[in-house]
């Protein structure tokens, strides 16, 4: 799969490009609004990446136009990140929005999760999916990029838990109850080691979960 950069910090643009690279994805790297067009026009792209605030045409610009010479799926990556600005990137024609300053691994899962879904992979009935992360509870089985991973059962209790109350703070007590249940003899300490077991598991999807100082866990967001 191939992804169109176009982001005019250049020493940004090449630690994204690393990140893609070392996730086995192609990614062609513009650095003005008007090198993003003319790559579009050339070549077909499965993913664009826009910096909104780009020299001679900007994102939002380029966007528009974009949309009528191809259909391939367009996140914006900005330092504007008001709520007004990004219904500003959605009416242009974007899929998803990240502000700057972001994590490179939430970028990737972002985008893969993306094309995913746009080259037609859709998710399995009762199949839950965050991310780079796909759970099955039907099966008791979840994915990160695709690759099974081999989780304990606690481990996988606590995700499911956490993906079906994504963007949301689960509080501690109720990750215990829900887990472990009424008769947990443990400390509190327990959750948070297997937490930590978890986000190991997970590879590159560990990062989606956050800690909430003071209350609990929360899978997306920013701490």
């Amino acid at each position: 799969m191939s992804i169109l950069l176009a982001e005019d910090d250049r020493a940004l643009s090449a630690l994204i490009c690393d990140f893609f690279r070392a996730a086995k994805l192609e990614v062609f790297p513009a650095y003005d609004g008007e090198e993003a067009l003319l790559a579009a026009r050339g070549n077909a792209f499965d993913l664009i990446i826009l910096d909104v605030m780009l020299p001679k045409y900007d994102g939002l610009s380029v966007c528009r136009e974009l949309r009528q010479m191809c259909d391939a799926p367009v996140i914006f990556v900005t330092a504007l990140g008001q709520e007004y600005d990004q219904l500003a990137g959605y009416r242009a024609g974007a899929d998803d929005y990240i502000t700057k300053p972001f994590s490179f691994p939430v970028l990737v899962a972002k985008a893969q999760a993306i094309m995913r879904r746009a080259a037609g992979r859709g998710l399995a009935p009762g199949e839950l999916e965050y991310g780079n992360i796909t759970l099955s509870p039907s099966e008791r089985r979840a994915w990160v990029d695709g690759q099974e991973l081999p989780l304990r059962p606690k481990e996988y209790q606590i995700l499911e838990v956490l993906m079906r109350s994504h963007g949301r703070t689960v509080p501690r007590d109720t990750l215990i109850l829900q887990v472990w249940g009424d008769d947990f003899e443990g400390d509190e300490r327990m959750l948070d080691r297997h937490i930590a077991s978890l986000r190991k598991s997970l590879g590159t999807g560990g990062v989606h979960i956050k800690a909430v100082y003071g209350q609990g866990y929360r899978l997306g967001g920013t701490t």
